[in-house]
């Protein structure tokens, strides 16, 4: 049941909606982009659209607090996902905080404007970094992934906060980079003890409210095979003969499946909100010259997994020591197993949190049909749940065009996110 402040706040950023998109097609043109492994930020982009978020915050009288990250002082544990040598250098991170004026509850909205790379540009019909608008939709990378949930969280503050609302409790806005990658700008929040009640991280969730996601491990496994001239007759691998590391790969790779499958049913890798635990062989390479016997392939793989689970890294290894005892070659040289990023934990906070029923409650009192979801990948929701201990939930408009050519943000979605978290802001700050 919607109040009279609420009603005049959500009727303020109607007749604001204007101002919501211009908002977001400023942080479109701002190219921040995730480095690649090796690699650091080079542009000034990723200062300048923290400079606008900060100047925004100051004139609505937040603290402010603007950093750069030193990856090699972040705390690693398990489950955090810490590249140490990772330069995170031209990335700050910005915690903005609004003390209130009374004991409310304090919330957290968090929000990462790092974006993956817009890839061909040729697939495009919409400039990636230009925030076009057709169709009742703003394009570009990142208008649902996320810097609309950007936009739509420091709009909602700002509306609020100009229509002369005083919140009762704190009000932290957390913009970071890096979670499309490592999700250590979070972490670095949280190492650096920023905390809240609860938190809400308005990720592009089909305006559902998202309450678990996956963990993740990525891996390279090398099948190592013996060279050989492939059009001559080969002895037995024990009297010198060539072995094909391709044959032996695929013994592999149709184990992964297995495990894949065995998870499918077994009782620790279900969830009511995620689908089961699965390992994917994502890249292969192997061979060398047509004619040669190929005497190595390297299979990288990914492996998604639900919260509870602690660690995949070891039932891998049995797995492929199973293969490897049933085959001599194998045996005799076992497949070697690496892991190429630091596994991360998957998160889930309970139905019964207060924060999950407000954010139900918002929902339906803006007219959606409420229901609770999952991710197959994680968000940085991790970090806040696990490290720090926070409640939190995302809200925010359509998925589906994440990551892909052309992605847009549906204008009503935007306006509507926007208004979902005014009034989970006003509720739950007080």
């Amino acid at each position: 049941m919607l109040s009279d402040k609420e009603r005049k706040v959500l009727d303020l950023i109607d007749q604001n909606r204007g101002e919501i998109i211009e908002y977001l097609r400023k942080l479109i043109n701002f190219k921040t982009i995730t480095p690649d492994k090796g690699c650091k930020a080079e542009s000034d982009d990723y200062k300048d659209l923290q400079d606008l978020i900060r100047m925004t915050l100051e004139e609505l009288n937040f603290d402010i607090d603007v950093w750069e990250i030193d990856s090699s002082e972040l705390k690693n544990f398990p489950g955090s996902g810490i590249m140490h040598d990772r330069d995170l250098s031209n990335m700050p991170v910005l915690v903005g905080k609004l003390g209130g004026k009374d004991q409310g509850k304090s919330l957290i909205l968090n929000g990462h404007y790092d974006v993956v790379p817009a890839g061909i540009i040729e697939n495009w019909k919409h400039h990636p970094f230009k925030g076009e608008i057709e169709d009742n939709k703003i394009f570009g990378r990142g208008t649902n992934d996320m810097k609309g949930g950007i936009a739509a969280m420091v709009q909602a503050t700002k509306i609020i906060l100009k229509s002369g609302v005083e919140l009762k409790g704190d009000l932290l806005v957390q913009t970071v980079p890096e979670e499309e990658t490592t999700c250590m700008g979070t972490l670095s929040c949280c190492q650096k003890g920023y905390t809240a009640d609860a938190a809400i991280i308005p990720e592009p969730t089909d305006m559902k409210v998202l309450v678990a996601v996956r963990g993740n491990l990525y891996g390279k496994i090398t099948v190592l095979g013996r060279a050989g001239h492939a059009e001559m007759p080969q002895p037995h691998w024990t009297e010198g003969g060539a072995v094909n590391a391709i044959s032996k790969a695929k013994k592999i790779i149709e184990a992964l499946e297995e495990l894949t499958e065995e998870w499918r049913t077994r009782p620790n890798t279900q969830h009511k909100y995620l689908h089961p635990d699965a390992i994917i062989p994502t890249v292969i390479r192997g061979g060398e010259w047509p004619v040669t016997y190929p005497e190595k392939v390297e299979i990288q793989f990914g492996t998604m997994f639900v919260p509870n689970t602690k660690n995949k890294l070891e039932e891998i290894e049995e797995k492929l020591k199973s293969v490897a005892n049933n085959d001599s070659w194998l045996k005799a040289h076992p497949p070697i197993l690496e892991v190429l990023d630091e596994w991360v934990y998957g998160a889930e906070v309970d139905e019964n949190e207060p924060i999950v029923k407000l954010g139900l409650e918002v929902l339906k009192d803006l007219g959606f049909e409420t229901a609770l979801r999952g991710y197959g990948t994680l968000t940085d929701c991790v970090h806040l749940i696990n490290c720090a201990k926070i409640p939190t939930i995302s809200i925010g408009p359509d998925i589906k065009t994440a990551h892909m050519a052309d992605e847009y943000v549906e204008i009503e979605q935007l306006i509507d996110t926007t208004k979902a978290l005014a009034l989970a802001i006003m509720r739950w700050c007080g």
